[in-house]
């Protein structure tokens, strides 16, 4: 890692001067010149720790957070999770927003502009000497990319890297659906209508395999076309409910609460009664799922403990007590609610 004498030597000015400019002294050097001492100690990936490379390490007791997109509905919960479990060990939180969902409409295909966006919030975070950073992901997924210069430990909460340089903490998407399944199974539903996410989505994947090995563990015939794809909006779930419906279906298990409420309001035109004549599932636990009456069945996430298990991770690796890079999954809780009822007519 490059230090400050490096780049004195390569701007040719005293290491005074690059001390300065880096640290926002006004009139240190002239505007031209200080764009070149900025701009050459980016492309060499200086930080202020290099100044205390040959010194006793500093302890700051503060974590970075980096969050993809703050606005987004698991993010909040996580970071207090993470918060909480710092503030329980004396560590206080940076946090910093990539604002990905806005700033790229929601597109989150990587690209060298994601790239730099990160290193240059890493370098920022690891400009404030913090100990550890956690990197929240907008939804589940693989990450491709890996920040190219983290010398602190360094935990992925809600998404997982390809590489596995670095822990990763995740819910068990697969065996919640497989829960939410067998739930239904139970009261007697056998043919069940399933509106998964776009087939892309990890979410999808996990909960559409645990869907079927519910379905093949209590002996029951998986049915292709009682499974559509939506695209996690209200509309799909309205829009897709109809031919569920003409099928014949008793119960109906939306990947998200969104969808679900689109279910939901077309049942209801259609002349259904939730609970009675057709029982009703979402995912995610979200406030719409407790607007209805009766009020949706769902899943909810283990958000607050991803965020805590992010955190313990963290400071064990601080600490220096072994982690091995690996995935954790953590299990969702069922939220049995009136929308899931017996099939009264035993149909299937």
């Amino acid at each position: 890692m490059a230090t400050i004498k490096e780049i004195a030597q390569i701007t040719k000015v005293s290491t005074a001067t690059v001390s300065n400019v880096l640290n926002g002294k006004p009139g240190a050097a002239s505007e031209e010149k200080a764009k070149e001492i900025i701009e050459t100690a980016r492309m060499l990936d200086y930080t202020p720790n290099s100044l205390a490379k040959g010194l006793k390490h500093r302890k700051t007791n503060s974590i970075a957070i980096i969050t993809e997109d703050l606005t987004v509905f698991n993010t909040p919960e996580i970071v207090d999770g993470i918060d909480a479990f710092c503030e329980d060990h004396d560590y206080e939180i940076i946090l910093g927003n990539m604002r990905l969902f806005k700033r790229y409409n929601n597109d989150f295909t990587d690209t060298p502009k994601h790239h730099q966006l990160l290193d240059d919030m890493v370098r920022n975070m690891m400009s404030k000497q913090v100990e550890g950073i956690i990197y929240v992901g907008y939804h589940c997924r693989e990450i491709t990319y890996l920040p190219s210069k983290v010398t602190v430990p360094f935990v992925y909460a809600y998404c997982f890297p390809r590489e596995r340089r670095f822990p990763s903490v995740m819910f068990d998407d697969e065996k919640a659906a497989y829960q939410v399944m067998h739930r239904l199974i139970d009261k007697g539903h056998k043919n069940i209508g399933i509106i998964c996410g776009p087939l892309s989505s990890l979410h999808t994947q996990d909960r559409l395999r645990g869907v079927q090995q519910a379905l093949f563990d209590h002996n029951v015939l998986y049915n292709a076309k009682n499974v559509l794809f939506g695209d996690w909006e209200r509309a799909s779930g309205y829009q897709l409910a109809e031919p569920l419906l003409d099928a014949g279906v008793t119960a109906i298990f939306a990947f998200n609460d969104i969808m679900a409420s689109g279910v939901y309001e077309r049942c209801i035109e259609r002349g259904f009664v939730i609970g009675e004549d057709i029982s009703l599932f979402g995912f995610d636990n979200r406030e719409i799922s407790l607007g209805y009456t009766p009020q949706i069945a769902t899943v909810e996430p283990p958000l607050n403990e991803i965020g805590r298990k992010s955190a313990e991770i963290i400071l064990d690796q601080i600490n220096q007590i072994k982690t091995e890079p690996m995935t954790v999954y953590l299990e969702c809780s069922i939220l049995e609610r009136k929308s899931l009822g017996m099939n009264r007519n035993n149909l299937g």
